[in-house]
């Protein structure tokens, strides 16, 4: 039989998870997460390029420089975060989809938080393949034209209900 096609872009940053695969991996303790904001970040004075958090990051975020010969990754533009500015994948986002701010713990969700509204109240945002079990900390609202097998692996249990979530959002009050 012939295949059914389909395609679907997701462009996608470093998760700044809870618990870093890339952390956990690095012998030189090169990276680190910082408390007031949880961007990781790796220290460039003391990465020696052993890429180890390169194998270990499953999201494929960490990369290899041959020119610096150190890791690198996305930094959640902390700089601007420190000024109170956005990132910028949020700034320059051509739809407009990316929106970036605290998010609550599930019981203390707010309305009003807009990340709080899709990730806890609404649950139509999920975080990419949570069996890994690092608690990422980027939620993706899961495309509707993708076979739902491959959504289970990449969204887990919940990416049926918040694709319907997703699917009426128009007949939502809010």
């Amino acid at each position: 039989g012939i295949h059914k096609t389909w395609m679907f872009y997701l462009a996608r940053i470093c998760n700044h998870c809870t618990y870093p695969a890339c952390l956990a991996s690095c012998p030189r303790k090169a990276i680190y997460k910082r408390e007031e904001d949880g961007v990781v970040l790796i220290d460039q004075s003391r990465c020696n390029g052993y890429r180890e958090c390169v194998k270990a990051c499953p999201y494929k975020k960490t990369f290899y420089n041959m020119i610096s010969r150190t890791s690198e990754k996305c930094i959640g533009c902390f700089p601007l975060l420190e000024r109170g500015e956005q990132p910028r994948c949020v700034q320059t986002c051509i739809g407009k989809i990316r929106m970036q701010g605290w998010l609550s713990k599930p019981e203390e969700a707010k309305e009003d938080n807009p990340i709080d509204y899709i990730v806890h109240i609404k649950k139509a945002a999920l975080p990419l393949y949570p069996q890994f079990g690092l608690e990422p900390n980027v939620y993706y609202i899961p495309p509707i034209h993708v076979p739902k097998d491959f959504l289970m692996q990449m969204f887990g249990a919940n990416h049926e209900k918040a694709v319907e979530v997703y699917k009426n959002i128009k007949s939502d009050p809010k």
